[in-house]
């Protein structure tokens, strides 16, 4: 009988194997598991079966985390490892930490409804290399220019200089007081010191003394400067302030503020001293940027400034009638108009609305205001944060339906702006979602009855981020479905979308959506429904796509990956002319190669032309492959570029050239023939005796004037001589006969004579001069 496999179990310490905390149990498994899967990664790649079979264990272990909805952290701070707000001592995971260490990686994020390719490519990023990391501007610039949907990998903070000194603010008998009364997973209020100190940046640790009225300088100068930032965290901010605040003496703190302030705040825990202390500098940054603001569209542009900084104290502090009273006050005594405050105040109150009755009142809206939209904008954002999306269903499908029964004029006006809530609801789980969201814009780029060129252009670009979102997370059919809508609008009014539809198709996908096209392409070759979906795909988006391909193909290091790329490429029809057009001029002798044979399938009319340099390419295999697409086309020209080319071509595609030309007879080739010809000393004779029948088959006088001249040189071989007497005898123009009858006249050391060959052997010919003279090159062509 087979042996079954054991089930795989992650090594946890003893100290652990009896813990009754299941997070700490589950989350050493998954982090043992997680181990594994990165000493994986870094040996092999990703894309190794070992790793493979380890990738999806530490699935296994991370989704039971995940299933309640919420996010699962894992990362390392001070030596412990962190689970999800649970600092852990003993664990094995060292080389795990020292590795992420290595990468400035503090922690990684998982959320939920994560999937093994998202998780596949977070592992591929975090596992590259430190130096090449360091290459692309480090961790930071890296994770900024390469999100994963589902997974955020965070940075560590930047470590400070060894020459550094902390001054606690206080002696050391309270500091270490205020330490005991921590919990022990909380930070030290040192920490909340050094936060405070850097948020403020405040680079001279000797010019804070400690003293309470330093300690609000501080924190007041800490908080403008991170209100100031957009990216800056309130949040943390006002963390780092209640651990300072806990290790402090807070009488003698509040004996420093004004009496109505110490009658307010004495006898309050840290938190609300800290949260006061926060609100109070919150209220006198925004009435001192409100008062500094331009007149105009500047001061529009500050309130809303103001307004996006007093939402985010909120999520902090969570105090919004304090801080209105308060900002209140302050703006009375600026003698600021009262207007620019109630405005600012409606916004806060409409913030600080439970989320159902916001929802209750948006889905009441027949007209969308200018607020209204913001206050949409903002909610389907809380929404997705907190990924309820039915609410955000809810709200999309509302607006949009609102946005229908609109009139064409003010729909025109909304659909510029709905770009930005369809931003915000790009999501792996909002793909259903926005096909629903589709279908009105598809009705309106359709519409031939009720055409409104505003209406259509808007539409048409809301379509682009509805696609490029569908493509970001790879559910292609759809972004073929919009193509096809986008070509079928083209259809309606030929010659009119170029800058609406047919700007949209050229971005319709990212560049990265491009490239994993392309892979699932060559993931799924045996799948023709699907080659068909990818050739018609890339074939409406024209050249952005066929670039793709050839890109990926130049760059192609796997042997079995190339051909079907070739074949792609040869599919895409005249889409591809352009990429291969500037491939033809490239050092590499196989990316010239190939850009031949696509163009040959493209069925471009300038063919020749485009090959005219290639045909002179020092590689044999660039030649054949130029020679060939020739070949198979019926473009208008080539026998002319294959004659010029003639001297430059090697042996092996020389003779095929000399029987192309044969067939078309091209009254252009003469020239180029005969001086072919001429180099006798470079060729051998079987080659010239090819040429000469070449030319003999183009029914022109000039043909027949050179046949005559090769007849008369003595320096050819007598093989060479003989077929040109022959062809001259056997040619169809008016002036054979002429010279035939010349031939006859010259002595026998001047021409090789045919016993069977004269002048009333031609008396048969049609004469064809005329033909031949319509066809003949011009007389600055003439043989000399």
């Amino acid at each position: 009988m087979p042996t079954r496999t054991p089930p795989y179990r992650p090594y946890i310490p003893s100290a652990l194997r009896n813990e009754k905390n299941p997070l700490k149990l589950e989350g050493l498994a998954f982090g043992q598991a997680f181990q594994t899967l990165f000493k994986m990664s870094m040996m092999y790649s990703v894309d190794h079966p070992a790793a493979s079979r380890s990738m999806q264990q530490s699935l296994d272990r991370l989704l039971p985390f995940l299933k309640e909805g919420q996010p699962f952290t894992i990362g390392f701070m001070n030596d412990r490892l962190v689970l999800n707000r649970t600092l852990v001592t003993q664990t094995n995971l060292t080389h795990l930490q020292v590795e992420l260490a290595k990468r400035q990686i503090a922690a990684i994020t998982f959320q939920p409804g994560v999937t093994l390719k998202e998780f596949k490519r977070a592992m591929a990023q975090i596992t590259l290399r430190p130096a090449v990391i360091a290459e692309r501007g480090g961790i930071r610039k890296y994770l900024a220019g390469n999100p994963i949907e589902g997974i955020r990998i965070i940075p560590a903070a930047k470590p400070r200089g060894d020459d550094e000194m902390l001054d606690v603010g206080t002696d050391i008998e309270s500091y270490l007081a205020g330490q005991s009364r921590h919990r022990p997973e909380s930070v030290s209020s040192a920490t909340g010191l050094e936060t405070l100190r850097a948020a403020a940046r405040a680079k001279d640790p000797n010019r804070f003394g400690g003293n309470p009225r330093e300690v609000l300088n501080l924190a007041d100068e800490a908080t403008r400067h991170v209100l100031a930032d957009p990216e800056g965290s309130l949040t943390d901010l006002l963390e780092a302030m209640t651990q300072l605040l806990t290790g402090l003496q807070l009488d003698q703190l509040i004996s420093a503020l004004s009496p109505g302030q110490q009658s307010d705040l004495r006898g309050q825990p840290p938190r609300v001293v800290a949260t006061r202390l926060m609100e109070d500098s919150l209220a006198g940054w925004s009435v001192d940027r409100l008062a500094a603001a331009p007149p105009g569209e500047g001061s529009v542009t500050v309130e809303r400034e103001v307004l996006d900084t007093l939402l985010r104290g909120l999520k902090a502090t969570r105090t919004a009638e304090r801080l209105l009273r308060k900002m209140g006050q302050l703006v009375q005594q600026a003698k600021m108009p009262r207007e620019e405050f109630e405005r600012i105040r409606r916004e806060v109150v409409w913030s600080s609305l439970p989320a159902r009755e916001k929802q209750t009142q948006l889905m009441a809206l027949q007209v969308y205001t200018d607020q209204d939209f913001a206050r949409l904008l903002h909610q389907v954002k809380e929404a997705m944060t907190a990924r309820k999306m039915a609410e955000v269903a809810e709200l999309a499908q509302r607006y949009f339906a609102v946005l229908e029964l609109a009139p064409s004029a003010a729909r025109a006006e909304e659909l510029k702006r709905t770009p930005q809530l369809l931003s915000l609801l790009a999501g792996v789980d909002t793909l259903e979602l926005m096909h629903r969201l589709a279908e009105p814009l598809t009705r309106e780029i359709l519409s031939d009855t009720h055409l409104h060129w505003p209406c259509h252009r808007a539409s048409a670009n809301c379509l682009a981020w509805v696609a490029q979102n569908a493509g970001h997370f790879e559910d292609f059919e759809f972004v073929r479905k919009v193509a096809m809508d986008l070509k079928c609008a083209m259809a309606l009014h030929p010659g009119q979308h170029a800058d609406c539809c047919g700007r949209v198709l050229a971005e319709l996908l990212a560049s990265e959506a491009l490239d994993r096209l392309i892979d699932s392409h060559l993931q799924r070759r045996g799948e023709p429904r699907w080659a068909k979906t990818v050739t018609a795909l890339l074939a409406i988006i024209g050249a952005r796509g066929a670039e793709a391909v050839f890109r990926r193909l130049d760059e192609e290091p796997s042997a079995s990956n190339r051909l079907p790329l070739l074949r792609l490429a040869r599919s895409l029809g005249p889409s591809a002319v352009e990429a291969t057009r500037k491939r033809l001029a490239d050092p590499r002798w196989f990316v010239v190669r190939n850009a031949v044979y696509v163009l040959g399938d493209t069925g471009d009319p300038a063919l020749p032309e485009h090959l005219r340099e290639t045909l002179r390419h020092p590689d044999l295999r660039v030649q054949q492959a130029a020679i060939t697409a020739l070949l198979k086309s019926t473009a208008g020209g080539r026998g002319e570029v294959l004659a010029s080319a003639l001297p430059k071509l090697h042996a092996g595609v020389l003779e095929m050239a000399l029987d192309e030309l044969t067939v078309l007879k091209d009254p252009w080739s003469v020239e180029h023939l005969h001086s072919l010809i001429l180099m006798k000393k470079k060729f051998k004779a079987g080659i010239l005796e090819k040429a000469v029948v070449a030319l003999a088959s183009i029914p022109s006088d000039h043909a027949a004037h050179a046949l005559d001249k090769i007849a008369r040189d003595p320096e050819l071989s007598p093989s060479v001589r003989k077929a040109a007497e022959s062809g001259l005898c056997n040619h169809p123009s008016g002036s054979a006969l002429e010279w035939v009858t010349k031939l006859n006249d010259c002595s026998p050391e001047d021409v090789i004579l045919e016993g069977d060959c004269n002048a009333d052997d031609l008396t048969g010919v049609p004469d064809n001069s005329a033909i031949a003279a319509q066809e003949s090159p011009p007389a600055s062509q003439t043989i000399q």
